[in-house]
């Protein structure tokens, strides 16, 4: 897979293939020199529902930041490949990739000025309405993504000293609107943008690998043919990539990142007895999300087309779900230790967590690979609470029955770069049920 500008392809046809490079050996995935995550819905509306609980309405600035930036790191090299194009155009391009990401289409009507961006079917709010309907009350935009990009993608195609572009959400669907409106205006304030991790980062960061034994070959596998399953995967009209069950969509981790580690370290700062119940939160994002897509993904018809059933035997399942984690972008997952219903060892050398809070932040004394422990937390459950021999493995239930009887699971942290350890590592244990 190339990334999509470095071609001469004047536009983008939806195709992930077109959009999708990937980072060997390190299983993570780029758009131009971004990194990016592929991921569903679940994930994107927990994580950002956790960042607004922890933070109330500040959250709203840190998540537009966050997106303004990634916003302006994915669109910035891909104007300056065309210095001869009109604003328009620039702006038409920015509403391509866009919806190729599976985030929804928008319609800009701007000038300098400002203007307005409309847009009927956004990935978070569309999702919001679909998994909620009118069971949860929502008085607030949710479109924070949204809101940064169309403010990156203004600001770049009428550039000014004078400042940026903001967008406002004034119209949301996950409100009850009918469509979701940003109104765009001019403020004078100086662009903030912080060092953006790109795939030359990871790519010159020095890891060590230790060899892989047979199961790895079931591992690279399923994670070459389920690359191309996603490859093949395109935007329906309403610019959403709905699959496995799921909404899908390309993350920038640059936006999913600096949004959480931003709040954590604001919690840090001022009410520190609460990083757990924030840190917690974050995993539960991470494994809400990664149960719904991988289990969607490993009972789909597309999955037995390119690699035959579920694994009936745990360890052959193991290696299956870990082949999907390394298609799916979220790092070179290996398992050097897994005893069946007890203990499962998560490894990558890096992770997108690891690379961007090593190059944003450097070292940390505390436990910072949120993302990969939920990710473990998930995988331990799919390997022994979901029977994927019947017809219908996972659905909208299925999740919240885990929780009602029978053995959990807890997590820790056992190795990190950011402590100096050579490789992320974390540890899935199983905890009887005392109640």
């Amino acid at each position: 897979m190339t990334a999509f500008w470095r071609g001469v392809r004047p536009r983008v046809d939806g195709l992930l293939c077109d959009l999708l490079g990937a980072i060997a050996p390190h299983s993570l995935l780029h758009v131009g020199d971004q990194l990016v995550l592929v991921h569903s819905h679940h994930y994107a509306l927990f994580l950002e529902q956790t960042i607004f609980d922890a933070l109330g309405g500040e959250s709203r600035g840190v998540r537009r930041q966050a997106a303004f930036e990634a916003a302006q790191a994915l669109l910035g090299p891909l104007y300056a490949e065309r210095p001869g194009a009109s604003p328009r155009e620039k702006l038409e391009l920015a509403a391509e990739l866009f919806a190729a990401m599976g985030h929804g289409r928008l319609r800009f009507e701007l000038s300098a000025e400002g203007g307005a961006v409309q847009a009927e079917s956004l990935f978070h709010g569309t999702s919001y309405l679909a998994k909620y309907g009118g069971r949860v009350q929502n008085r607030m935009a949710v479109d924070a993504f949204a809101a940064g990009y169309c403010s990156a993608a203004a600001s770049l195609a009428f550039p000014s000293d004078w400042g940026r572009l903001e967008a406002d959400e004034v119209t949301c669907v996950a409100r009850g609107d009918a469509v979701c409106t940003f109104l765009l205006t001019r403020r004078s304030e100086r662009l903030r943008v912080g060092e953006t991790l790109t795939r030359q980062g990871v790519e010159s960061a020095r890891v060590s690998w230790e060899f892989e034994g047979g199961a790895a070959s079931e591992v690279r596998r399923t994670a070459s043919a389920m690359s191309g399953e996603l490859g093949a995967l395109r935007c329906d009209e309403r610019g959403l990539i709905p699959a496995y069950g799921v909404n899908l969509a390309l993350l920038p981790v640059g936006y999913v990142d600096q949004k959480t580690f931003d709040t954590v370290h604001l919690i840090e700062r001022r009410s520190p007895e609460l990083v757990p119940v924030f840190e917690a939160l974050v995993r539960e994002a991470a494994q809400t999300g990664a149960f719904h897509l991988l289990g969607g993904m490993l009972s789909s018809p597309s999955f037995r087309a390119a690699c035959g059933p579920a694994g009936r035997d745990q360890h052959v399942r193991l290696e299956q779900l870990l082949g999907l984690c390394r298609a799916l972008g979220w790092g070179a997952f290996s398992a050097p230790e897994f005893q069946p219903g007890r203990v499962l060892s998560l490894r990558a050398p890096v992770t997108h967590e690891s690379a961007y809070y090593a190059m944003k932040h450097g070292l940390a004394t505390r436990g910072r690979l949120l993302f990969q422990q939920g990710t473990a937390l998930a995988i331990m459950q799919l390997l022994h609470r979901v029977d994927f021999g019947i017809e219908r493995p996972i659905d909208e239930d299925t999740y919240c029955g885990l929780f009602k009887i029978g053995t959990r699971f807890r997590v820790h942290e056992t190795r990190s770069p950011l402590r100096g350890d050579d490789v992320c590592e974390v540890k899935v244990e199983a905890v009887e049920d005392r109640w």
